[in-house]
């Protein structure tokens, strides 16, 4: 039986759930689970095996990964091996309405490759090309000076490293070689947060996932929880309240360049998301903005 690793082992800051330290393996890793955090590993230096379920595969340096819940892993026959491990919780860090969600190489390597790793193992990473690697890297060493300092705006500056390094990530990102759910669901996802404005047939998902409807629709609701027509109608409300909190268009205009040709049921959206209507929920905001 592994030991399943929480977040606070390594971190009692319940307001900034985030680690990021180096690590330096000279002898064997046990294996262990996440149990309400993910882990993104950069491979520095040095060689490995890396050990998941039942799987083993060599790493090295330039080697990525992402870690997700609930998957057991370790680290066998080190060969001056120095990673970089960065433990964040996904609904803090990555899972917040950023355009970042817009690149299917997020999707793929955030959302899918863990999930699928719970199944199949982890036997799929990305390994950086030099110039991206120096990049990264040189971040990482940012980010780890800010952790450690602790000075005021520290956690701003942590936040942004990691986000830089995860847009790098999500662009180099390649499909090749992929496992098939891995690369339709991630092209269809990226899809709904670019095009969300647009009407979107369900067929022209299933299209780009290479699924029939039914599958599709089965295989996302698996991994992101929910439908796809709700994930869009959750990207379009999302927006919209930003739109009603940061502009002064009319509700009408937000409503169309939200992917709602009709302002009325635009308006009953709404309400089931946030209990108002979008003109009160304005003004709520307005009048919280004035207060701060």
């Amino acid at each position: 039986m592994y030991e399943n690793m929480r977040l606070c082992y390594f971190t009692s800051d319940e307001s900034f759930p985030f680690y990021i330290n180096y690590g330096e393996h000279t002898e064997d890793l046990k294996m262990h689970g996440h149990e309400d955090f993910y882990e993104l590993v950069v491979v520095l230096e040095g060689k490995a095996m890396h050990c998941t379920g039942n799987d083993r595969y060599p790493i090295s340096k330039g080697d990525v990964f992402v870690i997700g819940k609930d998957i057991c892993h370790g680290y066998e026959d080190p060969d001056g091996l120095k990673i970089c491990n960065i433990m964040f919780r996904p609904d803090t860090f990555i899972f917040a309405d950023h355009d970042i969600k817009q690149l299917p190489g997020f999707h793929a390597l955030f959302l899918l490759e863990p999930h699928f790793s719970q199944e199949n193992g982890l036997g799929s990473r990305m390994k950086l090309p030099p110039d991206a690697f120096a990049e990264i890297s040189a971040i990482i060493a940012g980010a780890v000076k800010e952790y450690n300092g602790k000075t005021p705006g520290s956690k701003t500056m942590i936040t942004a490293c990691f986000l830089r390094i995860a847009v790098i990530l999500s662009r180099l990102y390649g499909n090749e070689n992929k496992r098939r759910e891995i690369e339709g669901i991630s092209l269809a996802a990226a899809y709904m947060e670019s095009h969300s404005s647009e009407e979107i047939p369900m067929e022209q998902l299933a299209e780009l996932s290479h699924y029939s409807q039914r599958h599709f629709i089965r295989l996302f609701s698996e991994i992101y929880g929910v439908a796809p027509h709700r994930y869009l109608t959750d990207i379009r409300i999302r927006r919209a309240a930003s739109l009603l909190r940061d502009t002064h268009l009319d509700i009408t205009d937000v409503s169309l360049k939200c992917g709602f040709s009709d302002p009325n049921y635009f308006s009953r959206i709404f309400r089931k998301y946030y209990g108002t209507s979008p003109l009160k929920f304005r003004k709520n905001e307005f009048a919280n903005e004035n207060v701060r």
